[in-house]
């Protein structure tokens, strides 16, 4: 009898802290809730699921969003937010003995979708075994196509889309660690390849290289004078593209003792170099100035006369000039790895870029001479910018991709006119453009998102006139030729500017952004696309073949 009894008493405890809706009336009420979708945007429903622990059961519910008690006292919310922005929404709920607690989420609402639209054509797709970041396609004289991704490869494809070589970039381990490729190839008028390799960003290592392809893949001649005649520099090459000029290219890094060269491109040796603080993390541009032009995250944009990089010898050399430096108010707060583009404006040869500093993104112009500010506008509504880059419409204005605040009506892209620093027109999509826009010769602007969607509009005045929005992965699993070696695509990932060829075909890389282990490159028509705009600097690296020279 006794052990009956006391295996009474210690059941008790159990039986009271049981009831229907899974309360436990031992531990003091307790409330969350869980959003879905995890992205929210405007016009769409949103589910609110309570989640209750403790206390005792029934409980009521109560929801309040935007200050409005809603009706439904369910565990469940079913709401619609009309607009985009932020808000509070709170659940409140009390159980049978009265007791209650509150549970409070600020929930980000994104402008309402732009609905797909338009046609698009998938000329082929060719795979690369390693996700693709800021490296954007080139094209040679004879229509071949060069492409890089982070397997620190180098893909040459037909005009086609056959596979032509896959040859290894580098693969010098430091310390048992192997950094990747995020350059872009440029591509000389004989058909050599020039691409530089390595990031020492992640915790990888600095292990950088800069070479020299025959069209043929042979490798030409391999960069090693990256110091004086001493020294480790541990390179880093993000986003870099080397500048052609009829015997030399220019070519920058960061990384401890970050550098801008001449080499000579027929035998890569070096003619020169600067080592400015912040090195270079961007493509160089040569403008008709005489000067090599780059930019150093936030230490600023920089120059040097060609001439006397050209012969520079062995000794290091000052920058001519430089802007939004450390020491001035103007200073960069981001290491943007944006795009420069060149071109003559009123008489003067200019240089434009954008960057965000302590006031916001701005879009910039300078005379490439001397530096004097020509315009700067503040694009105030965008979030800091750190990859994009500028080019140039046929009417001279500047075409600038913008990133992207979560919960703003901003993102896209941006036409300023370089003169006097004012906007032309805006096409706002709620999503990051990571590389340079394209400009078409019909006058299109073409562009990807990291959401994987790729654009053309077409300016109209202040307005902008949405021609095609697409999503890339949904093109490349619809064509019965490569939905099985792409089935594992889910989101074509875009962080890089698109290249359009003399007849009018588009190319743009893209990794996908689930798995980031394998990426791409797709062959795109538009039928309103007959090559690109007979404008001073209309795609990224100024042309097809990424020569970054003004002519």
């Amino acid at each position: 009898m006794k052990k009956l009894l006391v295996f009474m008493i210690a059941a008790l405890p159990l039986v009271a802290s049981c009831n229907k809706e899974g309360g436990d009336a031992s531990q003091p009420l307790s409330v969350n809730f869980s959003v879905s979708p995890e992205k929210i945007f405007a016009g769409d429903a949103v589910k609110f699921e309570a989640q209750v622990s403790g206390g005792v059961s029934p409980y009521t519910y109560e929801w309040t969003i935007r200050g409005e008690v809603q009706g439904q006292k369910d565990p469940s919310l079913s709401y619609t937010f009309k607009t985009n922005g932020s808000e509070i929404v709170l659940l409140t709920v009390t159980d049978s003995k009265g007791a209650s607690a509150q549970k409070r989420k600020a929930v980000v609402i994104n402008s309402a979708k732009i609905p797909e639209m338009g046609s698009l054509v998938l000329n082929w797709v060719g795979r690369m075994e390693g996700y693709n970041s800021i490296s954007s396609a080139a094209i040679a004289d004879d229509g071949s196509i060069y492409t890089t991704c982070r397997d620190n490869n180098l893909y040459k494809w037909s005009a086609s889309g056959e596979s032509l070589w896959v040859k290894k970039i580098f693969t010098t381990k430091i310390s048992g660690k192997t950094s990747a490729t995020l350059g872009t190839p440029s591509i000389d008028k004989d058909g050599t390849v020039f691409i530089g390799a390595g990031d020492a960003s992640n915790d990888s290592a600095g292990d950088g290289t800069l070479k020299a392809f025959n069209a043929d893949g042979s490798e030409k001649w391999n960069f090693t004078q990256w110091w004086r005649s001493s020294g480790t520099p541990t390179p880093t090459c993000q986003g870099t593209i080397a500048a052609i000029d009829d015997e030399n290219i220019y070519f920058g890094h960061t990384g401890q003792n970050g550098l801008v060269m001449s080499v000579n491109k027929a035998t890569g040796a070096r003619n020169g170099f600067a080592a400015p603080t912040g090195g270079a993390r961007s493509g160089i541009a040569i403008s008709k100035a005489g000067t090599i032009h780059w930019y150093g995250g936030v230490y600023g944009l920089f120059a040097i006369d060609k001439s006397i990089l050209d012969n520079g010898g062995d000794s290091k050399l000052n920058t001519k000039w430089s802007l939004f430096s450390a020491d001035n108010v103007e200073r960069a707060t981001t290491n943007a790895i944006g795009q420069l583009a060149c071109f003559d404006l009123n008489g003067k040869h200019c240089v434009s870029g954008i960057a965000t500093d302590g006031k916001g993104t701005k879009i910039y112009t300078v005379d490439a001479s001397d530096g004097t500010p020509v315009s700067i506008c503040y694009i105030d509504d965008t979030d800091a910018q750190d990859q994009g880059g500028v080019v140039l419409d046929a009417s001279g204005n500047l075409v600038a991709s913008l990133n992207y605040t979560l919960g703003q009506d901003n993102g896209g892209i941006v036409i300023v006119n370089p003169a006097d620093g004012s906007v032309v027109s805006r096409f706002r999509t709620q999503e990051k453009v990571s590389g340079s826009p394209a400009v078409d010769k019909e006058g299109n602007i073409h562009f990807g998102t990291e959401s994987g969607f790729y654009y053309i509009v077409k300016p109209d005045g202040n307005n902008c006139e949405l021609l095609v929005k697409r999503n890339l992965a949904d093109l490349v699993l619809a064509d019965s030729r490569y939905a099985a070696s792409f089935s594992k695509l889910y989101t074509a990932k875009i962080w890089c500017s698109p290249v359009i060829g003399d007849d009018g075909r588009m190319y743009i890389c893209f990794t996908d952004d689930d798995s980031r282990a394998f990426g791409g490159v797709v062959s795109l028509s538009y039928e309103g696309c007959s090559g690109p705009a007979a404008s001073q600097w209309p795609m990224v690296g100024h042309d097809r073949r990424h020569t970054c020279k003004q002519i």
